[in-house]
């Protein structure tokens, strides 16, 4: 039995995807019965190498590596205390600040000090470790375009552990004051989805087992000297020329990705001009709209039905196959009429 009795094969029926990386390739012609088949543009394969191209990311510089995370019984228990920060700006003084920062620096008496930062002025970011006790063991790098100030902060923790293993013979315990509330936060969750995260554990695990290494959440901008001499020390690298060989996470890429996504978005939005809802919303980048002012789901479920119009007082009479009420004031019946 033919294949024609069983199927109907048509060029109306038939179509071809051309899977390629390059867009410059010529689309192939196929035939049935004679006729071509019809080459369909792939959505996602062949049309995301030129959504990046578009979007100005540059491939090179993500970090494809993978880091392996470290077996649980070389994941060390590690010291985070974030006490300082529990408190609130609002209603905490500097002077008080800095005097809960000296009180739980004379905890930490004993430890030879790391204070770590980040710096960030548009694209530049650079990193710093400064030791208030050898200054000359002080690091700084300046990172790749487009890192975020979370990977910058880990980045200024690493180079503080990288000095500390140096001079491991010379101090058993270390103590980092960083700035930075979620890095800290990362490092005391194990957070290994991030690639640093595992990074740091791995360094921190080849550390002999007499070192002991704590970490302190202090506040920033507070007159503390060892952060504002780290701060500079950062800032001083923005300007360099040279970057770090270290490649760029591709999770620092998803604020570049959402606004390119979100200006294709608006782009092919404001094209559909004739669409009512588009003058309901013709911004899509309104999370005020959008969200419904975040005031619950039900809230938002309202919002967005009377914004469209999809009330029973104007769309009950679809349910009760009733003729559409006009309202002869307005000359309609719409809530844009009504309201």
């Amino acid at each position: 039995m033919g294949l024609r009795e069983w199927f109907q094969v048509s060029v109306s029926k038939t179509t071809c995807v051309h899977f390629h990386r390059q867009i410059i390739y010529t689309e192939p012609i196929l035939h049935l019965d004679g006729q071509p088949i019809p080459v369909k543009e792939p959505n996602l394969v062949a049309s995301t190498f030129e959504y990046i191209k578009n979007a100005k990311i540059n491939q090179n510089t993500i970090d494809n590596l993978h880091v392996q995370c470290p077996p649980p019984w070389e994941q060390h228990k590690i010291n985070v205390d974030i006490s300082l920060i529990e408190q609130k700006k609002e209603n905490t003084s500097e002077i008080v600040r800095r005097k809960e920062f000296f009180r739980i620096k004379e905890k930490f008496s004993n430890h030879c000090a790391v204070f770590t930062d980040g710096s960030k002025l548009e694209e530049k970011v650079a990193a710093a470790a400064y030791f208030p006790k050898h200054p000359d063991r002080s690091k700084a790098t300046r990172l790749r375009d487009g890192a975020s100030v979370f990977s910058t902060e880990l980045e200024g923790i690493a180079l503080a552990l990288t000095e500390i293993k140096k001079i491991s013979k010379y101090h058993k315990n270390f103590v980092i004051y960083s700035d930075s509330l979620s890095a800290l936060q990362a490092i005391q969750s194990k957070n290994f989805k991030v690639i640093d995260i595992r990074r740091l554990y791995n360094l921190i695990r080849k550390f002999p087992p007499y070192v002991h290494i704590s970490f302190v959440c202090i506040p920033a901008h507070v007159g503390i000297q060892g952060n504002e001499n780290v701060g500079k020390l950062a800032k001083a690298f923005l300007n360099r020329a040279s970057c770090s060989g270290k490649l760029i996470c591709w999770s620092d890429l998803k604020p570049k990705i959402t606004a390119y996504i979100d200006s294709v978005w608006q782009k092919n939005w404001d094209a559909e001009g004739a669409n009512k809802l588009h003058e309901v919303l013709p911004n899509l980048g309104n999370d005020l709209h959008r969200r419904g002012e975040g005031a619950g789901r039900k809230r938002e479920m309202v919002m967005c039905r009377l914004r469209m119009g999809y009330t029973w007082l104007t769309q009950s009479n679809l349910l009760k196959n009733e003729e559409q009420p006009f309202c002869y004031a307005c000359d309609s019946f719409t809530l844009s009429g009504i309201f």
